[in-house]
């Protein structure tokens, strides 16, 4: 029996694990929060307050842009409007892209166990 036909047949002994693995996959929120519990954890505190304080100044400014009475004014406070937003958007962006990255590094860990696995089996 050949390798490939020997891997072929415990990688089909293993797809039912597999697909137990994948069926415990966690939700939205739990992605979230997991990715609390990481090195990156001070940092993604204090992103989402940065992004918090600055969707607050962002209405506030709204607000000013629509009571200005000059042209002026409304020019100033609908600027910084867009500079809260880019801001906003970064931010947010930056917290995906974390959350992005702890999922992709425990899919790596789980398929590096199965692959730990599968080559343990076959040496024996």
């Amino acid at each position: 029996m050949s390798f490939d036909e020997r891997m072929k047949r415990e990688l089909e002994k293993e797809a039912h694990d597999i697909d137990e693995i994948l069926a415990e996959d966690q939700g939205l929120f739990d992605m979230l929060f997991a990715s609390f519990k990481g090195g990156m954890r001070r940092w993604l505190i204090i992103v989402n307050i940065l992004t918090i304080v600055a969707s607050i100044f962002m209405v506030w400014c709204g607000y000013e842009f629509f009571v200005a009475t000059e042209i002026q004014e409304q020019v100033f406070w609908g600027v910084c409007v867009l500079i809260l937003l880019n801001m906003q958007i970064g931010l947010k962006q930056w917290l995906w892209m974390e959350v992005n990255r702890n999922s992709v590094m425990r899919e790596i860990k789980r398929v590096e166990l199965v692959i730990g696995n599968l080559a343990s089996k076959l040496s024996q």
